[in-house]
């Protein structure tokens, strides 16, 4: 991995702003503390050099002379320095020889060369006392403070910068992992998916995320391509019946009514192959989500009931037993026309493939739970994941009227209100249920 590349990270450029911002908060602190060093170590210097003289002064004046010459000689580092004149200016003791120039004998503290303060008195009897002290340790402890936060700033700089790098590194890693597999998705290969380390991050979220979409994108093409052989495998029987017959007629020389009924076989077969297609057209268009501008309140009470009164008469006429049961239940937001057109394919399905002196059972629970129960065959076991699929049809379903396309719009439908849908075996039969709950 290149620098150049790195430093075009986002996590890279983050790390440079939250390091300057770093600085300038550890320049800030440092300043603070430096600022209250230097008050704190120059008051106290101050109070020694207030206190030293209050000392000198509390001495008799006789021996004024000998405590400075003796402040002098008890210093072996040569800090403090004293000198006491006469009024006109003459050296008496210690060793400052002389003033110095401009220097005013007021009480204050004034700085005289290099780290060396003092403080001047004019006495009673018209002499002058100077005491002043080199301020060595104050220079130290300052010099101190400032390589330790300067160390510290280093440090913490160095620190951000090697954080910086190593979250940048591990950014640009996790991008190239996504990266390698996006390419390969890109190449046909959608099996893959982004990974995903389970930390919970942006990245992982981001992943849950695009790996979703794959999944839907890798079911309806899937849908796409069962779709086209079932096309092919489903449609060419009644395209090769339909030109057969067609052909046939051409070459009898039969009465017109044989060449009637051979028009109508025909017209039969082309009627069943454009249901097919329209049942495709109407899935795609639930599919796409056309219907959902048009969503509204659904009694789900009304529809189940007008789906029953529908059916008992069908159910009844091929000797089977229908009952239904119906509970009040909170209206839904849909379309009405989609729904009831769900629920009576799952009925038609229901009263196409139990046998006669079966049952099939329609209810609603309070909750808003349709099911539609019969005591047919059940579900084909090895048809089970693919129940929902294009034009899927078990063995048995072979010599029944139909198309395989019910249960795909019954799915579709269910999607596009954000429903669920689970069909069960209850032996014998099965029991579909269509809930407005969120599966």
């Amino acid at each position: 991995m290149r620098f150049r590349e790195l430093a075009r990270t986002n996590a890279f450029r983050l790390t440079l702003l939250f390091s300057g911002l770093l600085v300038g908060s550890v320049l800030l602190l440092c300043g603070v503390i430096y600022w209250q060093a230097e008050i704190f170590l120059n008051g106290r210097f101050n109070e020694t050099l207030i206190q030293e003289m209050q000392e000198m002064m509390r001495a008799p004046p006789g021996q004024l002379a000998t405590q400075t010459a003796n402040l002098v000689a008890s210093d072996p580092r040569d800090d403090w320095q004293a000198g006491l004149f006469a009024d006109d200016g003459a050296f008496i003791a210690g060793n400052i020889k002389k003033i110095p120039q401009d220097f005013v004998f007021d009480g204050s503290i004034r700085h005289l060369r290099d780290h060396l303060r003092g403080i001047g008195l004019i006495l009673p009897d018209g002499r002058r006392l100077l005491i002043a002290n080199r301020a060595r340790e104050v220079h130290e402890v300052r010099e101190l403070v400032l390589r330790s936060l300067g160390g510290g700033l280093v440090a913490s700089l160095g620190l951000a910068l090697f954080c910086g790098l190593v979250m940048s590194m591990v950014s640009v890693r996790r991008l190239e992992a996504m990266d390698r597999s996006a390419a390969a998705i890109m190449k046909g290969d959608l099996s893959q998916r982004l990974p995903v380390v389970g930390s919970g991050d942006d990245f992982d979220k981001l992943a849950h995320i695009v790996n979703a979409m794959l999944n839907e994108i890798e079911r309806l093409i899937g849908d796409v391509k069962a779709a086209g052989d079932n096309i092919a495998h489903d449609l060419r029987t009644p395209l090769t019946r339909l030109r057969t017959r067609l052909e046939g007629a051409l070459r009898r020389d039969g009465a017109s009514a044989d060449l009637r009924a051979a028009m109508e076989d025909a017209i039969a077969e082309t009627d069943q192959i454009l249901a097919t297609f329209r049942a495709l057209l109407r899935i795609s268009e639930v599919e796409a989500g056309a219907r959902r501008a048009g969503f509204g309140e659904v009694d789900l009470v009304k529809l189940v009931t007008s789906a029953a009164e529908l059916f008992e008469p069908l159910a009844t006429e091929r000797g089977l037993s229908f009952t239904s049961a119906i509970e009040a239940a909170p209206a839904v937001r849909g379309d009405p026309d989609l729904l009831f057109e769900a629920v009576a394919n799952l009925l038609d399905n229901a009263v196409k493939f139990t046998p006669a002196g079966g049952r099939v059972a329609l209810s609603l629970s309070a909750d808003g739970e349709i099911a539609v129960a019969d005591s047919g065959p059940g579900l084909p076991f090895d048809l089970k994941d693919a129940l929902f699929q294009r034009f899927t049809r078990g063995d048995k379903a072979r010599h029944l009227p139909g198309n395989g396309l019910g249960l795909s719009l019954v799915a579709a439908v269910t999607r596009l209100h954000g429903f669920s849908l689970a069909m069960e075996n209850t032996e014998p039969g099965c029991r579909a249920v269509l809930s407005a709950k969120a599966g």
